[in-house]
């Protein structure tokens, strides 16, 4: 102790407070040594310094001088701190865990989703957090109870995404029902294994395959342009009203409204609808780029778009209603399996955002409610509130 009246280094404090922890699980305190040791580790715990409160949460989070209170207090830290003991301490509660959850921060999300024991309640919070990160490790994590409904679920969000049904694949308390489902996302050789590890008839597993092709017909996204006839004046509407963002041109793509995202993208510009669609579909690296920078789109977003937009190139889709489901499904896959995870932050909010249906577009948002006085409603009302 006498070492930090002379040394206020962050240094010096995670040093001393190392070798008290030491001492204090060796049995060398006394009770009242015991409370001043935990009264420093509250302190040390809202210290100024980053790296103090770090070294706090990885030196105590399983030791018993780690309480309800002090747990939560790191928990609500930033994520560098929080990490280890949202990720072991068992003294945190499902409810303040749950809450953590829907708070949106990715990495708090991937360490409870890691956590030795996954209730099926939490669980089910992190897969409505749409965090494919997180979402792959819950569900490769045999310490996590994934409800039946819960698995369907993530199936039908997620399982065209490559990391999420090849993990799901490798759990031993599959539902014959899931795994009718899930038959339908993954590859042969995993089937066979599925198969094999399940104790399935090689005949059954045909008619699985089959079947779960029919079953698997749920849309990833809705889709936002149907609704409106003229996709250029709504376009401009949104923009008017702050709302034509990357996130909701990201997901225009790939929920397939593919002449949204093109205008989308003509109107920031302020280009032509023609010359818009020769910048995106440019198959060379400049004209997708040089839309982003008039459209002021951060450039760092670039590689999920044009992840997306190689689909769009290689199915030849075009926003036909009958092919739609099936374009989602290889467009958020090759979104999510060449772009998650890699450590991008603005990246992986963007994908949060794409299942997130809170941001859904929807009429009432952007043209007034009431009918005119003239009796024109629609086009015709959007026409008159543009500026």
């Amino acid at each position: 102790m006498k070492r930090l009246l002379v040394d206020r280094s962050p240094q010096a404090r995670i040093e001393t407070m190392s070798k008290v922890i030491a001492d204090f699980e060796s049995g060398r305190f006394s009770d009242k040594e015991q409370d001043l040791v935990r009264q420093i580790l509250q302190r040390l715990a809202i210290d100024a310094e980053m790296a103090v409160r770090e070294a706090v949460a990885w030196q105590i989070y399983n030791s018993p001088l780690l309480n309800a209170d002090l747990a939560k207090r790191l928990a609500q830290d930033v994520a560098e701190v929080a990490f280890p003991v949202l990720r072991h301490a068992t003294v945190l509660p499902d409810d303040f865990l749950v809450e953590v959850v829907q708070q949106r921060d990715s990495k708090k999300q991937v360490a409870i989703a890691a956590r030795d024991e996954v209730s099926a309640r939490l669980s089910d919070a992190i897969v409505d957090t749409a965090n494919i990160t997180a979402i792959e490790r819950l569900v490769r994590n045999p310490g996590a109870i994934l409800a039946e409904p819960t698995l369907h679920r993530t199936l039908d969000r997620f399982g065209a995404i490559e990391t999420i049904s090849e993990s799901m694949a490798g759990r031993d308390d599959l539902p014959i029902t899931v795994i009718e489902k899930l038959i339908h996302y993954v590859s042969e050789e995993i089937r066979d294994e599925l198969a094999a590890r399940h104790d399935l008839p090689a005949g059954l597993l045909g008619g699985l395959v089959e079947h779960g092709r029919e079953a698997a017909t749920l849309l990833l996204l809705k889709p936002m342009a149907g609704r409106f006839r003229d996709v250029e004046l709504f376009v401009k509407h949104l923009h008017a009203n702050n709302r034509l963002s990357p996130s909701l041109l990201f997901r225009s793509l790939c929920c397939g409204d593919v002449d949204l995202f093109v205008a989308g993208v003509a109107v920031r510009c302020n280009l032509s609808m023609a010359n818009a669609r020769l910048l995106v579909f440019d198959e060379g690296q400049l004209g997708l780029r040089a839309a982003f920078e008039r459209s002021r789109i951060p450039l760092s977003l670039l590689p999920p778009f044009r992840s997306a937009l190689a689909v769009v190139r290689e199915t030849g889709y075009r926003g036909e209603e009958a092919h739609r489901a099936d374009f989602q499904r290889k467009a958020v896959a090759r979104v999510f399996n060449d772009c998650a995870g890699k450590g991008d932050r603005d990246i992986e909010e963007l994908l949060l955002q794409l299942f997130d249906h809170k941001t859904d577009i929807h009429l009432k948002d952007v043209v007034p409610a009431p009918p005119s006085a003239d009796g024109l409603g629609g086009a015709a009302a959007m026409r008159r509130t543009m500026p």
